[in-house]
């Protein structure tokens, strides 16, 4: 049984790629986020497709980092490197594939799962979902990257400093999200988004994508690059071991 799963609205014209982990609140695995790219892809490939839905099963967008991964590979830092950049290479395949992608926000994002909300085209989120760069939680540096662009420096700053939880209808006006609805209305809004999609030309909407992610491409992979340099710091030092175990014991890290 796989732990991404992919479904078809033919008269709208789009499919869902979904993360059906709910018992892990879908936490994305070295398996799961590949299994994402390739899906993904082949879904893109599909002509009859002409926007791709990225969500997760029962209430939760994503977990994020997979614990257990960060768990197993802590005494092994260039594990956890590789690990960490996994899921940048996710989002750029995201961001390569010529359909738009839309994330159907149902509930917590989190981590790796907030980043992926972010790589998407477009977001449409329930009022009662949240977002998390909880990487400083797990004491690395959260993917600021595209949270700068959407919401703005300010808040992303203290977000990214804090590990703070953002609630969406708190920024419903801002760029973060296309929509804020109520949750019994979600799935409308991500239909009619849609299928309005599917009625403009395919050719003009790739490009368009193209255009878009060239846009603030270079200011994306320069931060990435740091970084990913700063990175392979945090995972050597002593707070990583402490943020990773206190985590998982539930507790507050004490850091000397």
């Amino acid at each position: 049984m796989t732990d991404v799963t992919v479904s078809h609205a033919e008269a709208e014209q789009y499919a869902t790629v979904a993360i059906d982990r709910p018992d892990t609140g879908n936490a994305m695995s070295p398996a799961v986020i590949a299994d994402l790219g390739d899906r993904i892809e082949a879904t893109a490939a599909d002509d009859a497709v002409r926007s791709i839905v990225v969500t997760g099963t029962g209430g939760t967008f994503s977990a994020g980092a997979d614990v257990d991964v960060f768990a197993a590979r802590a005494d092994d830092p260039d594990a956890v490197i590789d690990y960490l950049d996994s899921f940048s290479a996710l989002y750029a395949r995201m961001e390569a594939v010529s359909v738009p992608i839309i994330g159907r926000v149902n509930g917590p994002a989190y981590g790796g799962g907030y980043e992926l909300a972010m790589a998407c085209d477009l977001r449409i989120a329930a009022t009662d979902a949240t977002l998390c760069p909880a990487e400083i939680r797990m004491g690395v540096v959260p993917p600021f990257e595209r949270l700068c662009q959407e919401l703005g420096e300010g808040l992303a700053r203290e977000l990214c400093f804090t590990g703070g939880v953002l609630e969406t209808e708190a920024v419903a006006d801002t760029d973060l999200f296309s929509r804020v609805v109520a949750p019994d209305r979600l799935d409308d809004a991500v239909r009619d988004v849609a299928s309005r999609i599917a009625r403009r030309s395919p050719n003009a909407v790739a490009q368009t994508k193209r255009a878009m992610v060239r846009h603030r491409a270079d200011e994306i992979a320069r931060g990435r690059a740091y970084r990913h340099a700063l990175d392979e710091q945090c995972v050597r030092h002593p707070d990583f071991v402490e943020s990773i175990a206190a985590f998982r014991e539930g507790r507050e890290p004490d850091y000397e």
